[in-house]
């Protein structure tokens, strides 16, 4: 992957720990904020962007993880986390990590009836001679 891809991830991983922590303060849907998120999480990297952080917001809505309103440009502006995202922020695996893992199933799950068809195929004989008789 490149270094923007792995930013990304990071970016999601960070608002994500974010919403965690702020959840577990008492402040159930904060204020979406690229300063505070890189200040709570230790965020050394380049200073975070709002575009990237309203981004991250999106795909944590998208995929669950949060719940609130979208707003164009912005992202979820007070997002809350769900019931599954709070169990993956205390797991504390990078979002990342589910990520990979679905995309090997599915390349597993596209290969496996191929690799079955060719199988099949080679071992009953068939051929084009055999349709020609």
């Amino acid at each position: 992957m490149n270094a923007a891809t792995d930013r990304q991830w990071a970016v999601r991983d960070a608002v994500l720990r974010w919403l965690l922590a702020k959840t577990t303060e008492g402040y159930r849907s904060p204020i979406l904020d690229a300063d505070a998120i890189g200040a709570e999480v230790g965020w050394v990297a380049s200073k975070l962007t709002s575009d990237e952080v309203a981004d991250a917001s999106m795909f944590l809505f998208k995929e669950n993880y949060v719940t609130g309103v979208p707003v164009m440009g912005i992202g979820i502006p007070r997002p809350m986390l769900t019931v599954a995202g709070r169990r993956v922020a205390k797991a504390g695996k990078s979002l990342r990590y589910k990520d990979d893992a679905q995309q090997a199933k599915l390349r597993r799950r596209l290969t496996a009836p191929l690799a079955e068809t060719s199988a099949t195929t080679a071992s009953s004989g068939a051929s084009g001679t055999e349709f020609d008789r």
